[in-house]
C-alpha cells in the first residue's frame, strides 16, 4: 500500500482546529487525499484529471508537487515560475535550450503555451494535436496541409521526426543538419544519385531544392524553380559531377550571378550604402539559387529572411519581440528599405521626413520643426522623424525613444528642463 501525499501545515490556528494544544507547536504532517481535497473547490479540473494522458504528479495525486496549498508568489499558487518548476523534473528541456537554436516559447519559459499542466487528449500533454499546435504560430502550416503532395512525417502529424520542439543545434529546430537527417529514411543508392544527375547529393542540403513539408510537385520541389536549375545542366553553375569538388561553383558567386543579373549586381555595387550581402558578392545569403516559393527565390518569407540577421537576439537574448513591429506588421521591410543598397543610411527608400509623411500626413502638419535648417544639438544633424522616433520599436508609446511628457524633450532642451 503506497503512502498518500501529505500537506505540511503549521501554526496555532491550524493546530487548534486539529484539537492540539500549544505544547504541540512545531510542524504537523497530515496524510490527505490531495486530489479529492483540491477538487472540492477546483471541480473545473475534473475533466483534465480524467483525461487519457496525465501529468505524472496528477497520476500520483501529488498536487503539492507543483502548488503551494496556502500562499505563493506565483500565479496559480505555483511553487516557482513555470520554466524553473518544469525544469526541476524535465532537465532534458534545459539542455535543449542551451543549444544554438532554441524554440521561442520554451526559451521564454512559456511551457503552458504548448502543454496543459494536468491532463489532456494528446501525447506530451500538448494542448492540441501536433499540426494544429504548430499552426498557431507557424501560419504556413495551414497552406502546407492544402498542398496535394505532402512529406510523410508531415502528413502523419509527426513534426518531431525532424524537429526538436524545445531546442536544436541547427536552424529550423532540426535535430540533424538538413540533408544528413533525410537519410534516416531515404537510402543512398546509385538510383537515387542518378536521379540527381550523378551528383553526390547525400552531401548536399536537400532543402535547396525540396520543400520538407508539402508541395505541388511529386518530388516535393518548391513551386518556383530558378531557370538554370529547371533546364537541368547543373554544370552551368557547378563543377561537373565527377570533379573533386562537384558542388563548387565554376566561378565566383559575384561573377556567376552577374552573368544573368548584371543590372541588379551593378546597381547594388554602385550604391552609396550597399547591403552587406548585396552587390553580387553573397546573393545566396538571402536567395536560394535553386528553388523558392516566390519569384525572388528568397530562402524564407521576406520578414524571416531579414530577421535572420536583423534581430535583437531573439528569444534567447531576453530582448522583447522582433524588429518587424511597425504598424503591427502592416508594412513589409521593402516598404521602407531597399534590399540591395541605396543612397541613404539604413537603406531607406526616401528621406525619413518624406517617407514617414506618406502614412503620417496629419502628424507632419502639426509636428516639431524638422529639416535642414533645424539641427539636433546632440549630433548637429538635421532633425527628422528618427530624431525622436524608433523605426520599429522603442520603449515609449508612439515609438518614442523616451517618454514624451518630459524626458524626450529635455534631451535637447536642457535649459528648459533645469527651470523650476
Amino acid at each position: 500500500m503506497t503512502s498518500r501525499p501529505v500537506f505540511q501545515i503549521t501554526g496555532l490556528a491550524v493546530l487548534g482546529l486539529l484539537g492540539l494544544g500549544p505544547s504541540a507547536l512545531g510542524q504537523a504532517k497530515i496524510a490527505l487525499d490531495q486530489r479529492e481535497l483540491c477538487l472540492q473547490c477546483h471541480d473545473d479540473l475534473a475533466d483534465q484529471l480524467a483525461a487519457p494522458v496525465k501529468h505524472a504528479p496528477v497520476v500520483e495525486g501529488d498536487c503539492s508537487a507543483c502548488h503551494n496549498p496556502h500562499a505563493a508568489r506565483h500565479e496559480s499558487l505555483l511553487l516557482e515560475r513555470p520554466a524553473i518548476l518544469c525544469a526541476s523534473c524535465h532537465p532534458d528541456v534545459t539542455r535543449a535550450l542551451d543549444r544554438s537554436s532554441p524554440h521561442a516559447p520554451a526559451a521564454e519559459g512559456k511551457c503552458g503555451a504548448c502543454h496543459t499542466p494536468h491532463g489532456g487528449q494528446n501525447q506530451g500533454l500538448l494542448r492540441q494535436p501536433g499540426l494544429e499546435m504548430c499552426s498557431e504560430c507557424h501560419q504556413q502550416v495551414d497552406a502546407w496541409t492544402k498542398r496535394p503532395v505532402q512529406h510523410q512525417p508531415f502528413a502523419r502529424d509527426q513534426c518531431s521526426t525532424c524537429h526538436d520542439p524545445h531546442g536544436a543545434e541547427y536552424p529550423g529546430l532540426l535535430a540533424k543538419p538538413s540533408g544528413t537527417g533525410c537519410f534516416g529514411c531515404h537510402s543512398k543508392t546509385d538510383a537515387f544519385r542518378n536521379r540527381h544527375s550523378g551528383y553526390p547529393v547525400e552531401r548536399a542540403d536537400c532543402q535547396q531544392c525540396h520543400d520538407p513539408h508539402a508541395s505541388d510537385s511529386r518530388q516535393l520541389l518548391n513551386s518556383v524553380i530558378h531557370p538554370p536549375f529547371a533546364s537541368n545542366p547543373c554544370s552551368s553553375c557547378h563543377q561537373g559531377s565527377g570533379a573533386d569538388s562537384p558542388f563548387a561553383l565554376r566561378t565566383t558567386e559575384a561573377a556567376l550571378c552577374g552573368e544573368c543579373h548584371s543590372e541588379q549586381v551593378a546597381e547594388a555595387r554602385s550604391a552609396v550604402f550597399p547591403h552587406v550581402a548585396g552587390g553580387g558578392s553573397n546573393c545566396s545569403a538571402c536567395h536560394n539559387p535553386h528553388t523558392g516559393t516566390d519569384q525572388s527565390l528568397l530562402r524564407q518569407d521576406l520578414s524571416s529572411t531579414c530577421l535572420t540577421c536583423h534581430n535583437p537576439g531573439g528569444a534567447k537574448s531576453g530582448e522583447e519581440g522582433s524588429f518587424l513591429s511597425h504598424a503591427d506588421g502592416a508594412v513589409t521591410c521593402e516598404t521602407c528599405h531597399r534590399a540591395h543598397g541605396g543612397d541613404r543610411p539604413l537603406l531607406l527608400v526616401a528621406d525619413p521626413i518624406e517617407l514617414c509623411g506618406e502614412c503620417h500626413s496629419h502628424q507632419h502638419a502639426v509636428a516639431h520643426p524638422m529639416g535642414e535648417e533645424w539641427l539636433d544639438p546632440r549630433n548637429d544633424q538635421p532633425i527628422d522623424c528618427l530624431s525622436c522616433h524608433g523605426i520599429h520599436r522603442a520603449p515609449a508609446p508612439k515609438y518614442l525613444h523616451r517618454d514624451g511628457e518630459r524626458d524626450l524633450c529635455v534631451g535637447c532642451h536642457k535649459q528648459k528642463g533645469s527651470q523650476p
